[in-house]
Formats: structure tokens, C-alpha cells, sequence
């Protein structure tokens, strides 16, 4: 018996839809996710008493926050991938900076796309995958004490479905290259 131990775990962070077999070690993001979380999902249902019984009120699904704990590095390949997943990305002559500007948009300014968050945990043979879909920035907090690395707190939301029905969370004991597309789940 193996736990999942973070020399098992692979992350990946990509455009929401990609398809799964296309997935790369390019796509791995390694060496500055500290911890991961995940919370929400939950379906509650509440029973209202009536004569008789009870009668059961479905909610719907809560959202879905997974949330990040990360040390960036100031690797050049590596320097900005987090502003460039919360923020948006503007390029003035040959300068690209990260604003929070959403609205009327120069020609060269590209807003933040929804994500694939895919954690893959792997044992020679054995995975466990988890994948998340259309998953949006929604706080990117920097913190910097003296004695300590400067650390980001990405937090990112998604809804269980899309408004088709289709799920945005699938687990299974595959590899993340092996799991089916999103178009193949069951509302589509």
C-alpha cells in the first residue's frame, strides 16, 4: 500500500476543454505548488414535514473552490504563468503587463480564460486522477514575509455543471492522458 505522497502527483493547469490524450509533461506545472484544496459539491437536501411525512427539497449543487498555496518562480519561462491565469494580459510595443482591467479592451489585451485543473497521482502502474473544468480565477493573493518565500493564494471556482448538464468534475483510476473528453460524458 502506497499513500499519494507529492513525488506522486502530477498537476496540470490548461485551456478548459483540452483534450485529454494531448496532455504533456510541458503541461506539468512543477516545482512551485505548495498544498492544493478542494471544497464545495456538496447537494443538500432539506425534508420540510408535512401530514403524513416528510417532503424532500432538492437544492442544487453548491460550487466547487479549489483553491492553491504557491511559491512562483522567477524562472523566465515561469515568471508570470500565474498573473496570466488571473489576470489580464496586455502588450504595449514589445512590454506584456497584467492588469485588472475587463472591460473595453485594447486590441492587444487578452482576458483570462477559464481553466483544466488535472491532478494525477501515479505509482509505477496505479493512477488516480481528478479533473476539474471551466474553472475561473477568482483571488490571487500575494503574501511576502522577511523570513519566508513569497507565496501566492489562488483560489479558483467552477459550477458542477455546465448549462447543458454536463458535469465539470470526473474522477477515475486512469492516467490523466487516459480519461475521457468532456464531450464524451453523458449529456453529450
Amino acid at each position: 500500500m502506497v499513500a499519494i505522497s507529492r513525488s506522486k502527483v502530477n498537476i496540470y493547469i490548461v485551456a478548459a476543454d483540452t483534450d485529454m490524450s494531448s496532455l504533456n509533461a510541458t503541461d506539468i506545472f512543477k516545482g512551485d505548488i505548495k498544498s492544493y484544496s478542494a471544497s464545495g459539491g456538496e447537494k443538500d437536501v432539506e425534508s420540510d414535514p408535512v401530514f403524513g411525512g416528510y417532503v424532500d427539497k432538492e437544492k442544487p449543487i453548491t460550487q466547487v473552490e479549489l483553491g492553491f498555496e504557491i511559491v512562483p518562480l522567477i524562472d523566465a519561462d515561469k515568471a508570470s504563468r500565474w498573473d496570466e491565469l488571473a489576470y489580464t494580459t496586455e502588450t504595449i510595443g514589445a512590454k506584456t503587463v497584467y492588469t485588472m482591467s475587463t472591460d473595453n479592451l485594447s486590441s492587444t489585451a487578452v482576458a483570462p480564460t477559464a481553466r483544466m485543473v488535472v491532478i494525477e497521482a501515479v505509482n509505477g502502474t496505479d493512477y488516480t486522477t481528478v479533473a476539474y473544468n471551466n474553472c475561473n480565477v477568482t483571488v490571487l493573493d500575494l503574501e511576502h514575509n522577511a523570513d519566508d518565500n513569497r507565496t501566492y493564494n489562488m483560489t479558483m471556482k467552477f459550477s458542477p455543471t455546465t448549462d447543458d448538464g454536463v458535469s465539470n468534475f470526473m474522477s477515475g483510476k486512469l492516467a490523466a492522458t487516459a480519461l475521457p473528453n468532456w464531450s464524451q460524458l453523458n449529456n453529450n
